[in-house]
């Protein structure tokens, strides 16, 4: 009962792809490019292109807003070279005529590095969005509470702080990750994240508001107090 058909191909590295209510496919590559697909036609130039930095990094994560037929903003994560360091945005624009004008930076200086990334945004079912990060390299960031790598985020859709995040004042939603690159809700509204873990350790977490999932100090099916086990 399955039927697997090729939609696209020759495609630089695609990352993430969303629909939106008429139908079009919006698809990010890692080089920069958003491009759409339309009536099974995939677009030859990009809607927009963006100067992107990072090896593991790029044009990573796509989100249409909840009141997307009404507002058309569009949520794009990527990464960029900042002088000598690499760093991560997640930045709001405005689609009109498959055209996509930068809007508003909701947050910035996400740390970033040649590994570990992350990159997912998604809204969840409470209207807020979900954003994932990765250590950038440095295990160390997913302990530090002061620093927003190596975690899951929460935001509103303006870029604020939601009131009942578990830390005051804070994005942070959960933390102690490696690098969560899938977020997804059960039925019951609760979250799930992919991680990618060192060596054969890739991880399913349920997802629990200020939870420490654990990196650097258990891996895997390890245990400790304190530390949730995947």
């Amino acid at each position: 009962g399955v039927k697997v058909e090729t939609v696209a191909k020759n495609l630089d590295i695609p990352w993430s792809i969303v629909w939106d209510p008429d139908g079009t496919i919006f698809f990010t590559e890692r080089n920069g490019n958003i491009r759409i697909i339309q009536d099974g036609i995939v677009s030859e130039k990009p809607i927009l292109s963006l100067n992107v930095g990072g090896f593991e990094g790029g044009l990573l994560g796509i989100a249409l807003d909840p009141n997307y037929s009404e507002n058309h903003y569009i949520y794009l994560f990527y990464t960029y070279n900042n002088f000598f360091s690499t760093e991560n945005k997640v930045v709001r624009y405005v689609e009109s005529n498959l055209t996509l004008s930068e809007d508003k930076v909701l947050i910035d200086k996400i740390p970033g590095g040649p590994n570990h990334d992350g990159g997912r945004i998604q809204f969840g079912p409470d209207g807020k969005l979900y954003i994932t990060t990765g250590d950038a390299g440095n295990a160390g960031l997913a302990q530090d509470k002061n620093s927003v790598a190596g975690k899951i985020l929460r935001i509103n859709s303006d870029g604020s702080i939601p009131e009942d995040n578990p830390f005051s004042d804070s994005p942070i939603y959960s933390y102690g990750h490696r690098n969560p690159q899938g977020l997804d809700w059960d039925d019951s509204d609760n979250l799930l994240a992919t991680e990618h873990g060192p060596r054969q350790h890739d991880e399913i977490n349920v997802i629990v508001p200020g939870a420490n999932y654990g990196w650097p100090d258990i891996i895997g099916s390890e245990t400790m107090e304190g530390l949730v086990t995947p």
